[in-house]
């Protein structure tokens, strides 16, 4: 121990620098490297935590990095392959004023809106299989129309029984996965804090389950064209009103930051039962003819064919045509036949039958107000 300490008193500073200044500066390197290492980890952390607060890490944005990924077929939504072509789920909900506020609507891919009879609208939602959706509902009973859409997307149609048009459509599709509470009542439940007929409810569980003991297949159907472009612009159309008459009054306002459409009705904005607010990626306004079936004022409502629609994307307003042939999906196109692109997320498809249901639309300098 002595002689180590007579060593370290003879060491010569200068020549101990000169020997081993290599070793000392890799060790500043090492340290610097590591602690520059913690820092970054602690601010991608603190980002991560909240873009997860700010909910904008949701399926529906665009992935920072697309390889591997590919369009969901029901949304254009970018998924993993095996995602991407799952069997869709088709449930009617009511609209109703008893049946407010409805559940899991905000959670839908793909929502068409269409007059029943008495003046009211009813949706068909559409969800994805992957989708978490714990209620679903007030489910109520099949229209013929929503029959035919429902098929061409070969989907779970849920409901609860139908009208006799309807049923004899259902019928007569022998390839229709179709879910009637009345025969399948295990798949569905009846809230006991609502009065029937508004109070029967399904959910995504219930749903894959009767999938798994159908052993019902997806089965490939054709989808819409999907825009990958990163462009920013967008258009001053800031509000779509779609004048359905008393309460049942849409108005959809867009957000050009968010580049979302938020949906208000009767003046107030449309949430689920928890809380989460209806917006939209796509607005596909679809124009057709309908007829009076029977005394009740159930109603025809023409869906092959074509006709006259208008797609709001972005802000912008496109007019563009529908097309559909029996069993297949609906075709969106220019006025010269070519294919229209979609945004990727949820598009909700609003159908009009009467000239006093055509839309009408604000610009940024007639909303300010809003």
């Amino acid at each position: 121990m002595e002689d180590l300490k007579l060593k370290l008193t003879q060491l010569d500073p200068g020549k101990f620098l000169k020997k081993y200044w290599p070793y000392l500066a890799g060790g500043v390197i090492l340290v610097l490297l590591a602690s520059y290492g913690l820092f970054k980890f602690a601010i991608a952390g603190h980002n991560d935590a909240q873009a997860n607060m700010d909910g904008s890490n949701s399926s529906t944005v665009a992935a920072t990095s697309t390889e591997g990924l590919v369009g969901r077929k029901l949304d254009g939504v970018l998924v993993k392959p095996e995602d991407a072509q799952l069997l869709p789920m088709a449930i009617m909900v009511e609209m109703h004023p008893d049946a407010m506020p409805l559940s899991g609507i905000s959670k839908a891919s793909l929502v068409f809106e269409a007059p029943v009879e008495g003046g009211i609208t009813r949706l068909m939602a559409v969800f994805d299989a992957t989708t978490t959706v714990p209620s679903v509902g007030p489910v109520r009973s099949a229209r013929p129309y929503f029959v035919e859409w429902a098929d061409a997307l070969h989907a779970v149609y849920a409901h609860v029984g139908g009208s006799p048009e309807a049923l004899n459509r259902i019928a007569g599709l022998l390839k229709l996965h179709n879910l009637d509470e009345i025969a399948s009542g295990k798949y569905f439940w009846r809230s006991k804090g609502r009065g029937a007929p508004h109070n029967t409810y399904t959910d995504q569980q219930m749903l894959l389950s009767a999938i798994d003991s159908k052993n019902w297949q997806a089965i490939s159907f054709a989808t819409w064209s999907y825009d990958d472009s990163t462009s920013t612009a967008r258009g001053d159309v800031l509000s779509i009103k779609i004048p359905y008459g008393g309460s049942y009054n849409v108005e959809w306002r867009f957000d050009q930051e968010k580049d979302l459409y938020t949906r208000y009705q009767a003046g107030k904005r449309f949430a689920d039962a928890d809380g989460s607010v209806v917006k939209t990626r796509n607005i596909l306004v679809l124009t057709t003819e309908q007829r009076v079936l029977d005394d009740y004022g159930r109603l025809y409502i023409r869906t092959t064919g074509s006709g006259k629609a208008t797609l709001y994307r972005d802000g912008y307003k496109q007019d563009v045509r529908w097309s559909r042939s029996p069993s297949e999906n609906i075709r969106i196109e220019t006025t010269d036949g070519r294919a229209v692109a979609m945004g990727r997320g949820t598009t909700w498809i609003e159908v009009i039958t009467q000239l006093d249901q055509v839309p009408t639309t604000s610009t940024a300098s007639s909303t300010s107000g809003l």
